[in-house]
């Protein structure tokens, strides 16, 4: 029993406590001095878990650097094996463009003749052809704007249907002969319907500028020239990337 204990606040029979209350005292300081150090320990060791934790996690953060760093290493080597045929590529690229300039304005007259002589009529042929290149398209050649002529202060107008109207590309003249006048008129009229290349006519402005019948030898002729414009439907196409449409 402590030192001034009461007697009403005691459970079952009185206990004595003969112990002298310095040597309680001392106990109680050791008894928490005790769980001090206990708790001090768990404490480091709970700092020692983390620290072993964080130092795995350390290594195997520094691991996987050091093999993405290998790959990158990889990667830029086989970059570097494969360089010559990433620049054969681009000069491969730098031809088929320049070849797509050189061939943009390209007309295959081979197949301007084989179209016109499918309509030519069986009672017309030709003599002679000849091959202009407007002022258009020689202009856009050279990649300036084509200049056209004017007459008393005004700007020039074309007539709707008469040579160089709608801005050809070349105009063919022609020189032949046929039966009669009204042989020719239809192969001036075939010309005009056709042929077409992507629904846009090759052939622009039909026109004659002479027909003359001719009776000698006894056997009716008639001559005739005449002229026809070809539209940029007549440039071959050929080399351009698709979907290109050539102005």
């Amino acid at each position: 029993m402590a030192w001034g204990t009461p007697w009403t606040q005691q459970q079952g029979p009185p206990r004595i406590d003969l112990l002298p209350r310095k040597l309680v005292e001392q106990r109680l300081v050791r008894r928490q001095r005790t769980g001090i150090g206990a708790g001090f320990l768990v404490l480091l060791a709970a700092l020692g878990v983390w620290y072993v934790l964080e130092t795995q996690q350390l290594s195997d953060a520094q691991a996987a650097a050091d093999q993405e760093q290998a790959t990158a290493a990889g990667l830029r080597a086989q970059r570097a094996q494969l360089q010559p045929l990433a620049d054969l590529e681009a000069q491969i690229a730098a031809a088929d463009q320049l070849r797509a300039s050189v061939y943009r304005r390209e007309i295959r007259f081979s197949s301007v003749m084989h179209d016109i002589s499918a309509i030519v009529p069986e009672d017309v042929w030709l003599t002679s052809m000849a091959v202009a290149f407007t002022d258009a398209a020689n202009a856009a050649q050279a990649g300036t704007a084509p200049t056209t002529a004017s007459t008393g202060g005004g700007a020039t107008t074309t007539t709707p249907g008469s040579p160089g109207a709608g801005s050809p590309v070349a105009s063919i003249t022609f020189a032949g002969a046929g039966l009669e006048h009204v042989d020719v008129g239809g192969f001036l009229r075939a010309l005009a319907r056709g042929p077409k290349k992507g629904g846009q006519p090759v052939c622009l402005n039909p026109y004659f500028t002479t027909s003359d019948k001719d009776d000698g030898d006894g056997q009716a002729m008639v001559t005739f020239s005449a002229t026809v414009d070809l539209s940029t439907a007549a440039y071959s196409g050929r080399y351009q990337p698709a979907g290109t449409v050539t102005p």
